[in-house]
């Protein structure tokens, strides 16, 4: 009995040491009230992040880009975005760097137009006022279809619109066709009934949706960047074993009916990575930004010292494929 109590008391002041010496951890991650955080926020739902001994309050943003803002204002230590708007800070200066990739999705992102504006197919885009939110990966895509379909990006009109207004103006006509992302994409469908027509193209983009955070931050936080990725691999298991368990989380998490997330859960990929055709990716969305004038026309910046490997290399190293 002495030795059972013995054995006991060290267990407990190991315990009581190793929670000494791993203080809880404190973060805030801006992310956007759309699918594309939902390993973040089926983390935080899950208490995963409890777990790995991080303790994370999510800001919530309507999109990625907004959540950029917030991260370059230093109101949030992280931000979740896809990529396009990561660029975009990146050649404007931000010393910015993604921590991970949390999905990535080709099959979601669409042109919702209005069939009465005899639009039947994509060259009947030609002439037409296109909405897309500037800088995002919506405005990336509908370049990309552009160029795809063989229809000069001049000969389209297009005006900056938010997500949470696309919908809206789409409905009442001031624009002819919109650009973007679920859930947006299901809310126009719905909202045009049978007066619209989607155009996808699952080959012209894959969007991939990062967790960004300032380098110096990055390198000088180490353990608490190495739990949010050990978290959010716990969020990925999870979501891969219970998909529609997932999906209600996530649902209730953002507010949204399960319903309006269920057509492009599927198409999303959920997986923690950093991979090394990112980087290919980045060049190309670089060029695009500065030939829309989003950035100083330069040299195409190394993207490299953009990228932490040092969480993921550390937790998961076979996630990681970047040349380093």
């Amino acid at each position: 009995m002495a030795l059972l109590v013995v054995l006991t008391l060290a267990v407990v002041e190991a315990q009581s040491r190793t929670a000494s010496e791993s203080p809880i951890d404190k973060l805030t991650i801006a992310a956007s009230l759309t699918p594309h955080a939902a390993l973040l926020h089926l983390a935080a739902a899950k208490g995963f992040f409890a777990a790995e001994g991080l303790d994370v309050s999510i800001t919530p943003v309507s999109h990625g880009k907004a959540a950029l803002d917030l991260l370059a204002q230093g109101k949030t230590d992280l931000a979740a975005a896809a990529e396009v708007p990561f660029v975009i800070s990146v050649l404007n200066g931000k010393a910015f760097a993604i921590a991970a990739t949390i999905v990535s999705v080709s099959q979601e992102m669409a042109i919702v137009a209005r069939r009465d504006r005899a639009i039947a197919a994509p060259r009947d885009l030609m002439g037409k006022t296109v909405g897309a939110t500037f800088g995002t990966s919506g405005e990336y895509f509908l370049w990309a279809f552009l160029i795809r379909h063989k229809i000069p990006p001049e000969r389209v009109t297009l005006v900056d619109v938010p997500p949470a207004r696309m919908t809206q103006e789409l409905a009442r006509g001031s624009i002819d066709a919109a650009s973007t992302w679920q859930p947006v994409r299901l809310g126009a469908e719905s909202a045009l009934a049978e007066n619209a027509v989607s155009f996808a193209e699952p080959d012209a983009y894959t969007v991939t949706h990062v967790v960004v955070g300032h380098g110096d931050f990055l390198k000088t936080r180490p353990s608490a960047i190495r739990k949010l990725v050990r978290a959010v691999l716990r969020a990925e298991a999870f979501n891969r074993s219970a998909p529609q368990q997932s999906l209600a989380l996530v649902a209730q998490r953002l507010k949204i009916d399960a319903e309006a997330l269920q057509p492009g859960w599927k198409d999303l990929e959920f997986r923690v990575n950093l991979l090394q055709s990112q980087l290919i990716t980045l060049e190309d969305e670089a060029r695009w930004a500065m030939a829309r004038g989003y950035a100083p026309k330069s040299a195409v910046a190394n993207f490299l010292p953009h990228l932490y490997l040092d969480a993921l290399l550390a937790v998961k190293p076979e996630r990681v494929t970047v040349v380093h």
